[in-house]
This record gives structure tokens, C-alpha cells and sequence, in this order.
């Protein structure tokens, strides 16, 4: 079999498999019952629809400021957020964790639970360090979610 018979069986196959635009317009669709007698139900939906971002987001900023706020204050917005289920466990876990708060860290005894930080900055930092370590996707990817929520959080200020 020469390369010319071949190339045109390899179309000839291709075109069975994969209609033309002329086949493609002369199919039909076939809608369920429930679509012919409600056709607003499978309607597409209007320029007009909105949005709407949950109220969680403006309460949580209006108590506290990431940029100046401390761990324990971070620890209540992540409850919140991901209680009202705008934010994953993961992120959660990410923004709960506090060490210097942790009852089994070495410093227990301060009271570096009160010290006021700038979160947003804190997370930077953290991101720039896993880059600079070789950090995988995943951390990479992590920290900037945090930044982001952070920033969300003090835009709505």
C-alpha cells in the first residue's frame, strides 16, 4: 500500500467519525418532556444575572484588620469563613495553624498571642520563602490563596 492510499483512507476514516459541518447542522437535538413543556427551565440565562458574594465576607472584615490583627483574631476569621463554607478545610487548617498559640510549642509561656501582625505580609514572606527553598506547586499555590483571601478580606474595609 502506497502513502497516497493510506492518506486518504486515514480521511475517509476521519470523516465518518467526525461529521462535517453541513452533517452537523442537519442533527437534531432531542429535549426531555420536562424541557418541551417548561422552556424557561432550560433557558439561557440573562446578561442581567448577578452574582452575589456572601454576607460572611463584610462581617468578618468589619471586626477585624489583617494588618494589624492577632493570631487569635486570625483564628476566629478562619472559623468563620469556613464555617459559612466560603473558604476549604484546607485554608482553614493553613490560616488557623499558630504556633506561638499552641499549647505544646516551646513558648507557651509568653504571650505572643497578643502581639498585633500584619498577616497579609506574614504570608508573603511565607510564599517568597517557599520559592526560594524549592517548595513545591501545592505550597506555592497554598500561600498565595491565603494572600488572597487576606487581601479580599481587607479590600472590603
Amino acid at each position: 500500500m502506497n502513502i497516497s492510499k493510506l492518506h486518504d483512507r486515514i480521511n475517509d476514516f476521519i470523516r465518518q467519525n467526525n461529521p462535517g459541518r453541513i452533517e452537523q447542522d442537519k442533527m437534531t437535538i432531542h429535549k426531555t418532556d420536562s424541557e418541551q413543556k417548561d422552556p424557561q427551565k432550560t433557558a439561557k440565562p440573562s446578561r442581567e444575572d448577578k452574582v452575589s458574594v456572601s454576607g460572611i465576607w463584610y462581617r468578618v472584615a468589619r471586626d477585624i484588620n489583617v494588618r494589624k490583627a492577632t493570631p487569635r483574631e486570625i483564628i476566629s476569621l478562619s472559623s468563620q469563613l469556613y464555617n459559612a463554607g466560603v473558604i476549604s478545610y484546607d485554608d482553614h487548617i493553613n490560616l488557623s495553624f499558630q504556633p506561638e498559640i499552641n499549647p505544646d510549642s516551646a513558648s507557651a509561656d509568653s504571650s505572643f498571642s497578643h502581639d498585633r501582625k500584619d498577616y497579609i505580609a506574614l504570608w508573603q514572606q511565607r510564599a517568597e520563602k517557599v520559592v526560594r527553598s524549592g517548595g513545591d506547586r501545592s505550597q506555592i499555590e497554598d500561600s498565595q490563596r491565603i494572600q488572597s483571601i487576606l487581601k479580599y478580606v481587607n479590600s472590603l474595609k
